[in-house]
């Protein structure tokens, strides 16, 4: 670490904040992003501009975000007379974001990271991609890899989240002490659940998920019956006493698709899956069938 670097002085160390070391590692960091020429990206926490310098090379709009005076002013002085940056003073978490078509990329300071993907996930529109370096073990977490987590969950039908990349300890200064990570957001087009299934899924995955359910079928008790969970899991290739973070988001949403849709007869996917699977196991295709004993366990009415 470059001892005489003058962003330590600046840098919040209740925030776990670290600066991208040089522009060489920015623009690096800019060649792995996705966006495109013309694009208008929305940077949360600017810093000293050097991502932001590298991402005006590219081609891109900036809307430059930071909250720290000395550094905004630095900012604002650097980028006076490139048009195509715009800085403005302010925190990102209480920024509005643009209501047109944006991008985000952010140098995360790891102590709002949850903050920064919550904005970005409720945000009435959210950016068309974002691009986050964040903490790995935090990545992780968010993204669900690599077994699933309650959170990633619950946003996974509206949101593609992934960890696209890695950034290594010595493109910072200060050098952090754990692994850094890309993590990218992006929405669905279109979403997995419509909206007014929304509320119905979220209670699902957090009853199933919550109050340290120790293994899969213990969690759906409360929906379906024995056989059926037995079924599902034969058809989804799980097993029923797995904990619930070893099933992956695919398994997850069928579970819900059914117990949402086949308990009252109606889930073609479900059904023309099952048929594929039987086809092709040259078996007759089995769908399971909702007592009616066990429709009283429907999760609309939970």
């Amino acid at each position: 670490m470059r001892r005489s670097d003058p962003r330590i002085t600046h840098r919040r160390p209740e925030l776990s904040q670290h600066f991208l070391r040089d522009a060489a590692v920015a623009r690096a960091l800019v060649r792995r992003l996705g966006f495109s020429r013309g694009d208008l990206v929305v940077e949360a926490g600017a810093g000293d501009g050097l991502l932001t310098q590298a991402l005006e090379e590219a081609g891109l709009r900036v809307i430059a975000v930071e909250k720290d005076e000395r550094l905004y002013a630095r900012l604002r002085q650097r980028f006076a007379r490139q048009p195509n940056i715009e800085c403005r003073f302010g925190d990102f978490l209480a920024f509005p974001l643009p209501s047109t078509p944006y991008d985000v990329v952010s140098n995360v300071p790891y102590g709002i990271t949850a903050a920064v993907v919550r904005k970005l996930l409720h945000a009435a529109r959210p950016p068309d991609e974002a691009v986050l370096i964040v903490q790995r073990e935090a990545a992780e977490k968010f993204a669900g890899a690599p077994r699933e987590t309650q959170f990633s969950l619950l946003h996974k039908p509206w949101f593609e989240i992934g960890i696209v990349g890695t950034v290594p300890r010595r493109d910072f200064t200060p050098e952090p002490r754990v692994q850094s990570a890309l993590l990218r957001l992006q929405p669905r087009t279109p979403c997995l659940i419509d909206e007014g299934s929304a509320p119905t899924y979220r209670s699902f995955i957090q009853e199933c998920f919550g109050r340290g359910a120790p293994e899969v079928s213990h969690g759906l008790r409360r929906y379906l019956t024995a056989r059926q969970i037995k079924r599902l899991a034969r058809d989804h290739g799980f097993v029923a006493d797995a904990r619930p973070s070893q099933l992956n988001f695919d398994q997850w949403l069928a579970i819900f698709r059914f117990v949402e849709h086949e308990c009252l007869g109606h889930d073609p996917t479900l059904r023309r899956k099952a048929a594929a699977q039987a086809a092709a196991a040259g078996e007759e295709p089995q769908i399971a069938q909702i007592s009616q004993r066990g429709s009283g366990r429907s999760i609309m009415a939970a």
